[in-house]
């Protein structure tokens, strides 16, 4: 492999590898040899270590490689040896996590799905539980005390089996694993033999545990972590001649470009997050790939997916249109790599989207990889390409679910205006809680920036969870949206309106008003009556659904002006 080195790269290359390295740089804590967490100050992190070990062999100032083979065997330190465990092969995300139990879960003797039935069974043996306790009202006679219950319930069964999630991540297996693809075929010459004897090592344990994990379908792999695997098996299949890794991976790169051509789409559809995430594995796959098919593979899948994001992108307001699959944040620089993407493709008047948000630290990779996208999407980046209404199909991943009932037909549908977006999503039976179903992008007249979507959590608690019983369908119009949600769940459940954006107050939200900056919003519920929170930069209008109480069916017609 050519070496790359710094001064060669572009101007833009060049701001990625630098702007990265400064803020990974001011993570690094000398005495654990690893960088800190971007979003959970404090905490040590291995998957970002992985990345800054990378960035300190591109850039190679003094110091760099020594401190990289310090990182690089600090990351190693952190990967669980356990053959039996279904944790196998992957990374403790920080050092100072406790350990997943041991020898209590044979789950390779199982069929596909045990993740998804060992759930449904606590679920199950929960509920009565607590109805039986409820049923003694000397021993619980409080939702609170029901909720305290459960959760200590739930940590006796976490104490026997790995709970996916919390007490480890499998996905930590291909993250590292791609890092560590790039150090070695870039890299070698700058590293001791016996550290990269080290680093193949636990990529076998790595890849060869994916591999399991892929086979036995226990735990669901979403599209981005589908693209790594794919990845993974090919690059180390080649690397140490595996005959059946590489085969493996030419048989998986079929199936997802199969399922890919069938509507064009990925079942994590529309999804700044992890867009970015997928752009940079398919830069991966064309690099480092070994085989003229995989290659082939890989380009076509990417030049499918920029035609997406030019389907939903609104250059005036610089972000994709919802609704989407699974995502954390509305805005594309808040949690996303997608704008680095952008400003290596367009150049200097699109610095800003490159900001450093938590994606910072694939800046070196994504240097390395480079950009490429079809020609016909440019213009949908730089100007506004005219108002416009957009649907696209895609088949969903509910990683949840039972196996043999995990897809679904979902549309998504999107209004493209001038300074509005719109968006809504039907079909959907994910139990996921970053899909967001229907969402709202706006531009005021002065210039500043809004954005509004649905979502639902257990109260008391973080939208960011698995619920089952809860569904959306949602249409829309230029200018109205239309949701309706049904839920079958004993949990009380919050279904919440989040409107992010400056100069919103609680008079600004009546029931059925919503006065917003450059936005009226007249609003017809079937709902119960809401309650309004306002926060410094956001809002949450909240509509209750208690069992018993009130209706499990809610609708919703909002229409703009």
């Amino acid at each position: 492999m050519t070496e790359q080195v710094l001064e060669h790269m572009t101007k833009a290359q060049q701001h990625l590898v630098n702007q990265s390295m400064s803020y990974m740089g001011g993570l690094y804590i000398d005495d654990a040899k690893l960088i800190q967490s971007y979003e959970n100050a404090g905490e040590l992190d291995s998957r970002g270590s992985a990345h800054y070990a990378l960035g300190l062999l591109l850039r190679n100032h003094d110091g760099d490689v020594h401190r990289a083979e310090h990182v690089i065997r600090s990351v190693l330190a952190l990967q669980y040896d356990a053959p039996d465990e279904i944790y196998h092969g992957t990374f403790r995300t920080r050092p100072d996590v406790t350990d997943p139990p041991r020898g209590n879960y044979n789950w390779k003797e199982f069929a596909p799905g045990t993740a998804y039935f060992l759930e449904r069974t606590f679920e199950k043996v929960s509920a009565e539980f607590m109805d039986e306790l409820w049923s003694d009202e000397s021993i619980l006679n409080k939702s609170a005390e029901r909720k305290h219950v459960k959760r200590l319930f739930q940590s006796a069964m976490d104490q026997v089996l790995p709970p996916v999630w919390k007490s480890y991540d499998p996905n930590w297996r291909e993250f590292i694993a791609c890092a560590f693809a790039v150090i070695l075929s870039e890299f070698s010459h700058r590293l001791p033999q016996q550290l990269i004897e080290q680093m193949e090592y636990a990529m076998k344990l790595a890849v060869a545990a994916s591999m399991d994990r892929r086979e036995s379908d226990v735990i669901p792999m979403n599209t981005n972590i589908e693209l790594m695997h794919i990845f993974i098996t090919h690059f180390y299949g080649h690397r140490f001649n595996d005959a059946d890794w590489i085969a493996h991976s030419d048989q998986q790169a079929e199936r997802m470009l199969n399922e890919f051509m069938v509507y064009e789409s990925f079942a994590e559809f529309n999804s700044t997050t992890y867009y970015g995430v997928d752009l940079t594995v398919l830069r991966m796959w064309r690099r480092y790939g070994s085989a003229a098919r995989f290659v082939e593979i890989g380009r076509i899948v990417e030049v499918g997916l920029w035609n997406n994001i030019a389907l939903f992108y609104n250059a005036n307001l610089e972000n994709l249109s919802g609704p989407f699959a699974r995502a954390y944040d509305m805005e594309m620089t808040a949690h996303s790599s997608v704008g680095m993407f952008i400003y290596l493709l367009l150049g200097e008047e699109y610095m800003h989207l490159a900001d450093v948000n938590c994606e910072v630290e694939h800046g070196p990779l994504i240097a390395l990889v480079g950009v490429d996208a079809p020609i016909e999407v440019i213009p949908f980046l730089k100007e506004h390409q005219g108002n416009r209404l957009v649907q696209k199909q895609f088949i969903e991943l509910c990683e949840r679910n039972e196996p043999t009932s995990n897809r679904n037909l979902c549309t998504a549908k999107a209004w493209i205006g001038e300074k509005r977006m719109i968006g809504a999503m039907s079909g959907s039976r994910n139990t996921n809680g970053q899909m967001f179903p229907a969402t709202i992008h706006w531009q005021s007249d002065q210039g500043h920036r809004y954005d509004l979507r649905l979502t639902r959590r257990e109260v008391g608690e973080s939208w960011n969870t698995h619920l089952r019983g809860i569904t959306f369908e949602a249409d829309l119009t230029e200018n109205s949206l239309m949701i309706e949600v049904s839920l079958e769940t004993a949990d009380e459940i919050d279904i919440y309106f989040e409107i992010r954006g400056s100069f919103i107050g609680k008079d600004n939200i009546q029931d059925h008003q919503w006065s917003l900056p450059s936005l009226l919003c007249a609003v017809t519920a079937e709902a119960p009556a809401p309650s309004v929170l306002i926060y410094p930069d956001y809002a949450e209008i909240i509509y209750r659904y208690v069992p018993g109480v009130t209706s499990n069916k809610m609708k919703f017609d909002l229409k703009f002006q």
